[in-house]
């Protein structure tokens, strides 16, 4: 018995072989990013928000710097066992090249200062707004975020897990250039 094959399984035959060659070009043209490289983002929203000493704050005034953003409150859970880590990075970071902003998204802003004078942190805290919050897509805290010297978002976090701290770290010290 002979196997007749028509027109239209040679067609469809044809375009796999375009398709499959078309896919295998891409591939091979591609420019790989370089192993564990951070990726590229937008921008990172410009904001001025009102900090814990009276002053306001704006990113711009970090040009040059890498800049930790951190979304926390008060009554946040996760945030209380990732803060004490964000204490360590200003302090072993600050002199080479990071300014850590924790933007506190308590409601009631009394309650911020006694928090952070018996917990004993030194970094920057301002107080969220809502367009802050909703530039930044926070949906959850904590969320962490890393704007690069040029000011680009480079990396997020929301949560906090076994791995925060060490994800957290890897990618600062990229940008750090450590």
């Amino acid at each position: 018995m002979k196997l007749r094959v028509g027109w239209k399984s040679w067609v469809f035959m044809g375009v796999a072989v375009v398709l499959a060659g078309v896919a295998l070009g891409q591939m091979l043209t591609e420019t790989p990013e370089p192993e564990n490289a951070l990726p590229v983002g937008p921008a990172a929203p410009a904001f001025s928000l009102d900090s814990l000493d009276g002053s306001v704050v704006r990113l711009s005034d970090n040009k040059g710097r890498v800049v930790l953003i951190n979304f926390w409150a008060t009554w946040c859970v996760p945030c209380l066992y990732e803060l004490p880590h964000i204490q360590k990075l200003h302090e072993r970071y600050r002199d080479k090249g990071l300014t850590v902003l924790a933007i506190s998204s308590d409601f009631d802003r009394a309650r911020v200062a006694p928090f952070i004078r018996k917990n004993g942190y030194t970094f920057p805290v301002l107080f969220a707004d809502p367009g802050v919050q909703s530039d930044y897509e926070v949906r959850s805290i904590p969320t962490t975020y890393l704007v690069d010297r040029k000011g680009r978002l480079r990396f997020a976090q929301t949560g906090y897990g076994p791995d925060t701290e060490t994800e957290l770290d890897w990618a600062l010290e990229q940008l750090l250039g450590r």
